[in-house]
């Protein structure tokens, strides 16, 4: 592998230190996972990183109100072993020890996955079933965005150059029951397929989220009277051939792990 590009590295301890040098050219560094990869293959060239590890806001892991806050530096392996994530958010802790590998889960940050917008992702799929948000901080303003209004498409998403992502929020009481699915051969998944009942403002619903066979995610609601066949959904997933599989083949894994996930929530409703 190519050695990296001449860099300075920055190491703000505050998120006020941080916006202030962040840029087009001077970039937030959490794990480093995907962005040292991309400064390898020269995709990106910053002119400084801006380390955000020293930030203690964004090492929390909280609740607030009805939600799981979770911060901009959290890394998953962290997030997979809180005791908050798993007692308030389950199936999220399950999805994040699947991950990449041990390395990955030790440094690799789940703010960090939804900027580089990956689209063969475990995170973005779950975190958009769950509905959850993100915080977008700059110098002089602050917003809060879906992961279907953040995600714009593969390794593109709504984050300005001057912005820094600081919070993940989850909201921790609509799942009654939820499941993961996901195949792969390579380090990467070729689908994953997170199914959850949710208790939402206009009633019960199933929901089918589908990742990694396309450039963005997939989401269906069903109600409860509504029947949930796997190889049906996957007809209307746009399935990208490449080196994991055809495009038929692809289809064909979609559908089948989208029946064993709504298999295991059965599971889990007749207990």
């Amino acid at each position: 592998m190519s050695v990296l590009p001449p860099f300075s590295l920055r190491r703000p301890e505050t998120i006020d230190e941080a916006l202030e040098t962040i840029s087009f050219d001077d970039l937030p560094l959490g794990g480093g996972t995907e962005l040292l990869l991309a400064m390898r293959m020269r995709m990106l060239l910053p002119d400084s990183l801006v380390a955000i590890t020293r930030i203690p806001e964004l090492q929390s892991i909280e609740i607030d109100g009805g939600d799981l806050v979770l911060g901009g530096a959290v890394t998953h392996h962290a997030a997979s072993s809180s005791s908050l994530v798993r007692d308030h958010v389950p199936i999220l802790a399950e999805v994040l020890e699947q991950v990449g590998n041990p390395r990955i889960r030790a440094s690799g940050t789940l703010a960090g996955n939804l900027v580089f917008a990956e689209p063969k992702s475990d995170v973005i799929p779950i975190l958009l079933a769950l509905d959850a948000r993100v915080v977008l901080v700059s110098t002089n303003a602050s917003r809060t965005l879906t992961i279907d209004e953040f995600i714009l498409g593969p390794y593109f998403c709504a984050r300005e150059e001057d912005e820094l992502l600081t919070q993940i929020r989850i909201p921790t009481e609509r799942v009654n029951h939820a499941a993961y699915v996901k195949y792969q051969t390579m380090e990467r998944p070729t689908v994953g397929v997170a199914a959850l009942d949710l208790q939402t403002a206009e009633g019960r619903r199933t929901r089918v989220v589908i990742g990694a066979v396309g450039p963005l995610p997939y989401r269906f609601d069903f109600l409860p009277s509504q029947d949930i066949v796997g190889k049906v959904i996957a007809a209307e997933v746009e399935a990208i051939p490449d080196a994991a599989g055809s495009e038929r083949y692809k289809r064909h894994v979609t559908g089948v792990c989208i029946d064993r996930a709504i298999a295991r929530l059965a599971e889990q409703r007749g207990r």
